[in-house]
């Protein structure tokens, strides 16, 4: 067996991934193993925050909460400076003295995986949120979903009925959605919705969706008050 301990940093880095189990075991060529190799490769902190945007959703939608002006530091899960400091020549040095541990462990939390892997309606509800925020405002509307237990879901121009398959065969979940309808933005920090959908029968009311939608914002560290959510009038 090649010595993980030997040869210049990305060497070292690169023989010890190979053979680290979380991310060993992840699926070849996954997004999410991609972003972590590119992630300790990289040579300088904005190439790892490059990397590290690309593998986590929630780190994503950080960002855009800080250019938005409504992250809440005091909310937010923030495993993310700590990471972003955890240099390639640290990583390396860390794995020949055998002593990788808390590197290894900032990569768990920070990228969320292997033992620290995020719940499938966590996935679900940023894959909502992060298509949310790339809404044009006055532009073209966004369907989405709400499944049992406030869990919103959408799948990037589906019909109602094909995210609802999307949903079940990616993994996220199971059952049918408790309504449906479409969002629009209106300001950089306001939205409008409906519950139109006729795909399922809806039975949550339009102060549920607000609900639903504001503690998803806040519990991914986003201020919910700054942000309206309000149901669409007649005549918008």
């Amino acid at each position: 067996m090649a010595d993980s301990t030997s040869g210049g940093d990305p060497q070292v880095i690169a023989q010890f991934m190979g053979s680290w189990a979380p991310l060993s075991t992840l699926p070849q060529g996954s997004r999410l193993r991609n972003a972590v190799l590119r992630f300790v490769a990289a040579a300088s902190q904005d190439e790892r925050a490059k990397a590290l945007e690309s593998g986590s959703a929630l780190f994503k939608l950080q960002r855009i909460y800080e250019a938005l002006s409504i992250l809440r530091l005091d909310r937010a899960s923030d495993p993310f400076a700590e990471l972003l400091s955890l240099s390639r020549e640290q990583l390396a040095a860390s794995i020949r003295q055998g002593k990788p541990q808390d590197a290894l462990a900032r990569l768990q939390r920070g990228f969320e995986f292997g033992r620290l892997q995020v719940p499938p309606q966590a996935e679900a509800a940023r894959t909502f949120l992060l298509e949310l925020w790339a809404l044009a405002v006055r532009g073209a509307n966004m369907k989405y979903c709400i499944y049992p237990n406030g869990i919103p879901y959408s799948g990037g121009g589906k019909t109602h009925e094909e995210m609802a398959r999307q949903y079940v065969t990616e993994g996220l979940g199971s059952g049918q959605p408790v309504c449906g309808g479409v969002i629009y933005r209106i300001e950089p920090l306001a939205f409008t919705f409906d519950i139109s959908s006729t795909a399922f029968r809806n039975s949550l009311q339009p102060e549920g969706v607000r609900q639903t939608v504001a503690r998803w914002i806040r519990t991914t560290g986003g201020d919910e008050q700054k942000v309206v959510l309000k149901p669409q009038a007649a005549g918008d």
